[in-house]
């Protein structure tokens, strides 16, 4: 079904439901069995609403991790300090900012204890943040753990991948047999069969 067809149907399923949904007290306001507590929404209005929300776009995905340890080495090597490079990266990558991690920046752009500024953040931000610690901590180059991070944990989502896909091959063989295999009875074995056993019994 294409999206204008899918839209209306929709839109004629939630008229239909509102509809019903306002059957009973119509009618008991016709009778004047129960007069009606407060002035209803249009339907029109309501299925509008309704399609509005149905069709509300999902939110923008985060930043890619590997591209923010990109921009944050960067950021670092022209001279900013970590806190100030991080949040200038996560501004500048592509996607919506998240919450905890715009937390961390602001502590860390305020002076904050790099240890406690990283205590809330989700563990998907670790490979952002342990670079980060360990530089704090031993005084090493930041750009550089920052690079090599990234590197790592593009090498990781490829493996990651590979095994994916190696998953779903090995998954995939047992529905492909049970689809092809009737297929090959009918059209391969039962015809022969069939000639053998004509050939057979009128031999």
């Amino acid at each position: 079904m294409s999206p204008p067809l899918a839209g209306a149907a929709v839109a004629v399923l939630l008229a239909v439901a509102v509809l019903l949904a306002d059957g009973p007290g119509r009618r008991r306001a016709q009778h004047g069995d129960e007069p009606p507590a407060r002035p209803r929404t249009p339907l029109r209005v309501r299925v509008s609403t309704a399609v509005r929300r149905l069709r509300r776009e999902p939110p923008p995905p985060a930043p890619d991790l590997a591209v923010l340890l990109e921009l944050t080495a960067v950021a670092v090597g022209a001279g900013l300090p970590p806190g100030r490079a991080l949040r200038e990266a996560v501004q500048a990558a592509p996607g919506a900012v998240p919450a905890d991690l715009a937390r961390v920046c602001a502590q860390l752009d305020g002076g904050a204890d790099a240890e406690r500024a990283w205590q809330g953040a989700s563990q998907r931000w670790r490979p952002l943040a342990d670079p980060l610690l360990l530089s704090a901590r031993t005084g090493a180059s930041t750009a550089s753990l920052l690079v090599s991070a990234a590197a790592q944990h593009r090498a990781e989502r490829r493996r990651a991948g590979a095994e994916a896909a190696a998953r779903l091959g090995s998954q995939l063989v047992l529905p492909l047999g049970l689809c092809t295999l009737p297929a090959f009875l009918l059209l391969g074995v039962v015809p022969v069969v069939l000639t053998l056993a004509r050939d057979v019994l009128t031999g």
